[in-house]
């Protein structure tokens, strides 16, 4: 970790001193060597904890853990940098001490985002479940870059000001394939600590796009009523839930009150592509997904996000991708 950042972070277990995840864990979390790894012992559960420093102001951990018994750890934190945490296994509580105590929690196939300088949090796992997870801590001005970049000042103090926990959504296809690509990176030494240092800067910038500048997109489409807005919303995530088998432009159009026209135009001014090229590129992500990490084979893939033409399938992906699904899959 970076210098001063170990006598700053502990992690122990208020019901037992000589926990010895925690001993792990504290022994991870306070070195400076490139990549660690605990190991869950046998009598306390499976899994283990990977612990990687990019560098000073960029890390990541990796965690797939399952305890025999209920386990119950406190963090005492005092770091600058922000943590990006995303669930794939089961959700969890944690609170925060204080005054006022604060509670928050995140369900399998959520993140958020957080400021870790938040003295001490206590969270618990209840016996039997698989706790698997990735979080991302960064500095800062990683994230003022992007919004001067993309001229967001305002959703820069509107969001990051005054608040310790800054949101809580859902991980989509395509930070779920980065998320994919980190945990099973295949470089070593020097080539995985450039390779991860691209993949963060890549998941911080996806994740802001999907979040932060969307809902500034969302203010600033002055032709669009906020009504008409938050159909168009709706209509979106009804597409994401059935990307097989979603509905006809018609249906569609009924199922969020808006006429066919309103939704073709005000969907692609909000989201930047038509209805139908919209559901063509989720299905992209989802089918890369299924092949890379279900280790599916593509004609699987294809079929089961809804292609029943392999050709066209493959025309698709090869434009959107650079390559034959095939070659993809041979090369992973």
């Amino acid at each position: 970790m970076i210098k001063n950042a170990g006598p700053k972070y502990q992690i122990f277990n208020p019901q037992d001193e000589t926990c010895p995840i925690c001993v792990g864990l504290n022994h991870i979390y306070r070195t400076n060597s490139f990549q660690n790894e605990m190991k869950v012992p046998e009598a306390v559960g499976e899994g283990y904890c990977r612990r990687i420093v990019v560098k000073p102001s960029m890390r990541i951990s990796i965690s797939d853990m399952t305890f025999h018994e209920r386990m119950t750890m406190g963090e005492r934190q005092g770091s600058s940098l922000y943590s990006l945490a995303f669930c794939l296994g089961e959700g969890f509580l944690w609170r925060v001490e204080g005054n006022p105590k604060r509670e928050y929690g995140i369900a399998c196939g959520e993140s958020c985002i957080f400021n870790r300088d938040q003295g001490i949090s206590i969270s618990s796992y209840d016996p039997g479940s698989r706790f698997l997870g990735i979080c991302v801590e960064f500095d800062f001005d990683i994230i003022t870059s992007f919004m001067q970049h993309r001229e967001k000042d305002q959703a820069h103090n509107r969001l990051f000001t005054g608040s310790n926990f800054l949101y809580n959504g859902k991980i989509s296809p395509a930070i779920r394939l980065i998320l994919n690509e980190m945990m099973n990176c295949r470089y070593r030494e020097q080539l995985k600590r450039i390779y991860l240092e691209g993949k963060i800067l890549e998941l911080i910038a996806v994740y802001l796009d999907e979040t932060v500048f969307e809902d500034e997109a969302m203010s600033s489409a002055g032709e669009v009523s906020a009504y008409d807005r938050e159909a168009l919303y709706k209509a979106r995530r009804i597409l994401d839930e059935n990307l097989v088998a979603p509905p006809t432009i018609g249906k569609l159009a009924k199922l969020i009150y808006l006429n066919e026209y309103k939704l073709k135009t005000g969907f692609k001014e909000l989201f930047g592509m038509p209805v139908h090229a919209y559901i063509i590129d989720k299905r992209l992500e989802l089918a890369r997904l299924l092949i890379e990490d279900k280790k599916l084979k593509v004609t699987e893939a294809a079929l089961l996000v809804g292609y029943n033409d392999l050709s066209y399938f493959a025309e698709k992906f090869r434009r959107k991708y650079g390559v034959n699904p095939s070659k993809y899959s041979k090369n992973i």
